[in-house]
Order: structure tokens, then C-alpha cells, then sequence
């Protein structure tokens, strides 16, 4: 689903603010030696990244080894800049700050400047402590503030003791600004400059009891703390061409000869006539409901049809059409397969039988059906490093006949990929996602073609607007997360369409089966996309990215994720247009606006 996907990716940039990147020989690759320097382009990649060198202006490179290089305060994440008149550069860690008084670098508290920015409620989300109260050194001389603050220490040994490990801490970290804080499966402690956690439990980043130091460089570029933004524009590499932004072209626009569909995904569980209501009030013609079959047969020829019949009925009298996504495969269909995960059949036949059973009771009541759902995604596709786009076709092809053969005029759309690069953790158990229009690719090669109507696309937009376009080297290299991948932005259905093409498919259609952006309902750090977005931010977002939906000729139908989940899970509640109570937000309002 693409809520799940989302968490992902968003789980692997919270990863990206604790954990540094492994200084090995694999590394070496992404490394080029300058003059009076070394040149890094782990933290951006694709030969494109900073350079940390000495010069007139401030000896970085030096300074840099002196600090413990990479293990000691990280990679890179800037060019130079001057901040507040001194030559500036901005590590993973910390800031590097060069004072000519002291003959060395000093670090920026850049946590104080947060606060004094009131950006306490951002950090907040970010698992970062709230600052000590003025009171605490009120009537205190500096030496007392100094003794007191770093008594705070006292309290957690093993923070004092990472604190304590460089030759001049306070230089380094800065005084302790929070007391040790219990943030649930670690302790965290804020300083000027850094903040530090304790794991209570294992993680893939670090072993219980172990001490991290989160990226203050990193969090401070994102908060929009730097003043030059410019300074964190990458460069290419030592001998490769420099990067030039160009403008993208304007995309070969497809005229539009059919209506575009509009649907949400709807919970039926929950006010289901209601919800219906809501629907047709909007202006959308169409719901999608996620069809598991786990749960339709849960024995072999067992189908139990009771509540799909009730969804199946209720659409038809409120005359809404209809979109199965069909996914999870049954205990009894994955023999050998590890059933901790959601998977695909053992044999695709099974499968085959199931949608063709679907189709047949509903023939003529169920438009279109979705041949799974993100088969690139590790969680859904049976467990890390089992995605197959041969093994995905294999299951599309008998799936495709099974359904034609049972309602010719069914629409058959494959399953939407996870929006996502290779995504490859081995703390995490190895491949946890494919990148998606690689995959597109392959599956192509594996034969799909004449065995669908439609392209499935998950579309999100994370914390992006609609309208940037992902091909965009100045897009890509802003500040801050979820903005240096293509997958992050609305736009890449533009990659898929590529492949369409490529492949002689331009007369289908790309079918968005689930796209949106979150906010609010208090989402947790793994979403920390959803409170950059307001509600009013939500609203707006969507109804452009239905514009863009209705301009564009190559699309087929846009699926909101979603309409009405309410439950006690933040990210459908983030995702949905409806509050908790049912009442509309900004974002259902804005959409039962658009002219349709």
C-alpha cells in the first residue's frame, strides 16, 4: 500500500539522521582525492556530492581529519558559505565555523539558533528534547551555569561518557541545553551543537545501550537553519562534466478523448452508505476497496462472499463504480513461503482462479480489478529480496485471461508499483525495495505487454508540490528531506509513461490506484513528511494534482488515498480527507469544489 511504502522511505530518512554511512572499501568509489582535500559523494550520490579541502580561506580538510574525519562529525552535506562573517561548512554532525582568533574551527550551536527561530515544535516531531527552562541558571554566575549544566550528565552514564569522548567536549558538543528525556525506545539528550541518544533496545543502527550522536548538520540544513541555501547545491566529481540546470522539457501532451475518473478509496467498515454519500457529493464516480483474498478463501474453494457482496451492492445502488484491488494470497496457497510476510501463491494458477471467480459472480457489477499491489515492496511481494518482475508476470498473464474470460468488459490494471529506488539495508534483511520504473522496465521484458488495460501507479508527493518536476536537478538538490529522489514527487508517473512508450503502449492509460499527501493526526517521526504539510497545504495539493490529472490525456483515473479511514493508525487518518468524527476537512472540501 502506499501508505506502507511511504513509511519506508520515511523510516530510512530518520535512519539517515542517527546513523552514518560506513567508511569502508566499498566506499572508496564514491571518494576522489583533490588537492589539499578528498571529495565525497556518499551523502548524494550519482557522481554528485561536496569537496572538504584547505585553503587560504579556512583549513577544513585538516580540521576535518583532526575532528575524527568522517566517523567524527560525518560527511559533507555543503559547499562553503559564510555565516555571520565567518567561512562556513556544514557536516552530517555539525557546522563547521573557522575563527581566525582561535586558530581552529569552532562548531555552531545550531540547536540554540533553533530554538530562538521557535522551531522547538519542529525538533519535537524529530524526537529532539525540549530546551532546559531560562529559570534554570537564573542568578547564576557562568562558571555555576557551566558546573550545573554539565551535572546534568550524571543522570545517564553512558551519554556522559560518548559526551566525554573527544578532547574538548564542550568545543565539540556544546553544554548540555535538556535534561536526559525519555523518548520511548531510547533516551535522548539535547546540546548546543549535537544530540545524543541512548538505544534501550536493539535497532538496526545500533546495539542496546549503545550511544549515537543524531546529525545536526543534517537537521539544521533541513530546518532551513543555513543561510546560503545555494551552499547546498552538490558539484560533480573530479573529472566528470559540471552540472548544468537546463530547463526539463515540456512533456508530450496526450489528448484527452475520455472523462478522467475520479475515486477514493474507501473503508467500508466504516459509515459505508455514508461514505458513498460523501463520494457522489464530491463529484467522484468511482471507490476502490482492497480485496483480500485471504480473507474471501480462506480454504481452497471456500469463498465467503457475504461482506464483498454487501460492498459490491451498496456501490451499485448508489451508482458508483468500482475498483478491486486484489492482494494477499491465503495460508493455504503459499506452501514453503514464509507466511510472517504478505506474499503471492505458490502457484499463480491459484490466483488466477480466485480473480476469475471474482469476475464471474460480479460480471458487469465490478468495473476494473488491480492484479495485486506493489510488487516491488519487500512486504508485500513475500519478504526481502524475493521481488521478481518474471515472477509478477507470471502471475499477471493467467490473471489477465481468468478475468477477460469471465467479463470481457472488465478493466484490468496491473498492480501499482512502490514509488522508491533500490532500496538495499542489510541491518533491515537485504532488498526492501525495487526501484520502480526499473521494474516497470523489466516487466515489460518479461512480456506483459497484451496482458493489461491499464498501468497501476502509486504517485505520492510526500511534503512536495504537485507541479515540481522530478527531472530537475535544481529540484532534486533542495534542502531539507523526502526531495532527492524522483519517487518522492508526484510527478514521476512521468517515468512510468516513459516506459509505456519505450515499450509501443502509448495508446493505455496510467491508473493512479492510490495517490495523496498526509497531514496532521499527530504522525509520528516516520512520517515526518505529513507535519510539513498543514491541512490547507493537503487541500491545495490535491486539487492541483487533479488538474494536472484532467490536462493530462495519458492518465485514466486518480484513486484518493482515501476518503474515510478513521482508525487509531496516524498514517490513514493523515491520508484521509475526512476527520476522525466524519466531518470534511479542508482537503474533501477542496476537492468537491473541483470542476470535474
Amino acid at each position: 500500500m502506499l501508505r506502507q511504502a511511504a513509511r519506508l522511505v520515511a523510516t530510512l530518512a530518520l535512519l539517515a539522521m542517527v546513523a552514518l554511512p560506513r567508511s569502508d572499501g566499498s566506499a572508496q568509489e564514491e571518494e576522489f582525492a583533490l588537492p589539499n582535500g578528498r571529495f565525497y559523494t556518499q551523502t548524494v550520490g550519482g557522481g554528485r556530492g561536496f569537496g572538504i579541502v584547505d585553503n587560504a580561506e579556512a583549513p577544513f580538510w585538516s580540521e576535518f581529519q583532526r575532528l575524527g574525519g568522517v566517523q567524527g562529525v560525518g560527511y559533507p552535506i555543503s559547499r562553503r558559505f559564510v555565516w555571520n562573517g565567518f567561512v562556513s561548512q556544514a557536516m552530517q554532525r555539525v557546522v563547521f565555523q573557522w575563527r581566525p582568533d582561535l586558530g581552529q574551527v569552532a562548531f555552531v550551536n545550531v540547536f540554540d539558533l533553533m530554538s530562538q527561530q521557535g522551531l522547538d515544535d519542529w525538533l519535537d516531531q524529530r524526537q529532539v528534547p525540549r530546551p532546559l527552562p531560562s529559570s534554570f541558571d537564573a542568578g547564576k554566575d557562568f562558571g555555576q551555569v557551566i558546573q550545573d549544566r554539565l551535572a546534568l550528565l550524571d543522570s545517564n552514564p553512558a551519554i556522559r561518557q560518548q559526551y566525554n569522548s573527544v578532547a574538548d567536549p564542550v568545543a565539540a558538543n556544546g553544554l548540555p541545553t535538556s535534561r536526559v528525556t525519555d523518548m520511548g525506545n531510547h533516551f535522548s539528550m539535547r546540546f548546543q551543537r549535537v544530540v545524543m541518544q541512548q538505544w534501550k533496545e536493539n535497532v538496526p543502527w545500533a546495539a542496546a545501550g549503545q550511544v549515537t550522536v543524531a546529525l545536526g548538520g543534517t537537521i539544521s540544513a533541513e530546518a532551513g537553519l543555513l543561510p546560503d541555501k545555494s551552499a547546498l547545491s552538490p558539484e560533480a566529481a573530479p573529472g566528470l562534466p559540471p552540472i548544468v540546470v537546463i530547463p526539463s522539457p515540456t512533456p508530450t501532451r496526450v489528448p484527452r478523448l475520455v472523462p478522467l475518473i475520479y475515486g477514493f478509496q474507501v473503508d467500508p467498515s466504516e459509515s459505508y452508505s455514508r461514505a458513498l454519500q460523501l463520494t457522489t457529493g464530491a463529484g467522484f464516480g468511482w471507490i476502490k476497496y482492497q480485496t483480500r483474498w485471504e480473507e474471501f478463501e480462506p480454504r481452497a474453494g471456500a469463498h465467503n462472499w457475504g461482506f464483498l457482496d454487501g460492498v459490491v451492492s451498496g456501490a451499485e445502488a448508489a451508482k458508483v463504480k468500482v475498483l478491486l484491488s486484489v492482494v494477499t494470497a491465503p495460508g493455504w496457497a503459499r506452501p514453503g513461503q514464509d507466511l510472517a510476510v504478505h506474499g503471492p501463491p505458490t502457484d499463480p494458477l491459484t490466483y488466477a482462479r480466485f480473480v476469475g471467480a471474482l469476475a464471474a459472480r460480479y460480471k458487469g457489477r465490478v468495473a476494473a480489478y488491480e492484479v495485486w499491489n506493489e510488487q516491488n515492496l519487500a512486504r508485500e511481494w513475500g519478504g526481502t529480496g524475493r521481488q521478481s518482475a518474471a515472477a509478477y508476470v507470471a502471475l499477471l498473464k493467467p490473471a489477465y485471461q481468468a478475468i477477460k474470460a469471465a467479463d470481457p468488459a472488465a478493466i484490468v490494471v496491473t498492480g501499482a508499483l512502490t514509488p522508491a529506488g533500490n532500496v538495499n539495508i542489510p541491518e533491515l534483511g537485504g532488498l526492501l525495495a525495487r526501484d520502480d520504473a526499473e521494474f516497470l522496465r523489466e516487466m515489460y521484458q518479461a512480456g506483459m505487454k497484451g496482458s493489461f488495460d491499464a498501468v497501476g501507479v502509486h504517485p505520492s508527493g510526500f511534503n512536495n508540490d504537485p507541479a515540481l518536476d522530478p527531472r530537475d536537478p535544481a529540484v532534486l538538490s533542495r534542502a531539507g528531506g523526502f526531495h532527492a529522489h524522483r519517487s518522492f514527487y508526484f510527478r514521476n508517473f512521468e517515468f512510468y509513461w516513459d516506459v509505456m512508450v519505450e515499450n509501443g503502449d502509448a495508446d493505455k492509460k496510467l491508473w493512479f490506484t492510490e495517490f495523496g499527501w498526509a497531514s496532521g493526526c499527530g504522525a509520528g517521526v516516520e512520517w515526518a513528511y505529513a507535519q510539513e504539510n498543514t491541512e490547507q497545504l493537503q487541500a491545495d495539493y490535491l486539487a492541483r494534482a487533479y488538474q494536472i490529472g484532467k490536462e493530462r490525456g495519458e492518465i485514466g483515473a486518480m484513486f484518493l488515498w482515501n476518503l474515510n479511514f478513521r482508525t487509531a493508525d496516524q498514517a490513514k487518518c493523515a491520508f484521509a480527507v475526512l476527520n476522525p468524527d466524519g466531518t470534511p476537512r479542508p482537503a474533501y472540501t477542496a476537492l468537491a469544489r473541483l470542476p470535474k
